[in-house]
C-alpha cells in the first residue's frame, strides 16, 4: 500500500484548492515545499513550477521505491513531470550494478 496517497498533484505539493483557483493562484515557497512560479493557472499553457522535500517526513525504503502521480483525472492529460530523489546508506557498497546507458534512462513518449 501507498505510504503516501492524496487526491491530487496539488495536495502531494501542498497546494489544496488548486493552488487558489483559476482567479486566486498566488506563488508560494516554504522551506519543505512550495509552487514559486504559477503563470495562467488552470489555462491552456499554463506553468507551474512545485516542489516538496521529504526531509521532516521521509519516504522509507529497502529495495525498492516507486513514486507515480496523477494527470488529471483518469490520467488523461500531458503534464511533463520531472523529478530527483537521492538516498542515504549506512555503509557504502562497491557491488552495485552499472547505471543504465543515457538513451535506455531518458522517458519516452507513448503513443496513445
Amino acid at each position: 500500500m501507498p505510504v503516501i496517497n492524496g487526491t491530487g498533484s496539488e495536495d502531494f505539493f501542498c497546494g489544496s484548492w488548486d493552488f487558489g483557483g483559476r482567479e486566486h493562484a498566488v506563488p508560494f515557497s516554504h522551506h519543505q515545499y512550495g509552487a514559486p512560479l504559477i503563470e495562467s493557472a488552470e489555462r491552456t499553457g499554463g506553468r507551474y513550477c512545485c516542489y516538496r522535500f521529504h526531509g521532516d517526513n521521509p519516504v522509507t525504503f529497502t529495495r525498492y521505491l516507486k513514486h507515480t502521480m496523477e494527470h488529471g483525472h483518469a490520467n488523461d492529460r500531458a503534464d511533463n513531470f520531472y523529478s530527483c530523489a537521492f538516498w542515504y546508506q549506512e555503509q557504502p557498497m562497491t557491488n552495485l550494478p552499472p547505471l543504465p546507458a543515457v538513451k535506455d534512462r531518458l522517458p519516452t513518449v507513448k503513443a496513445g
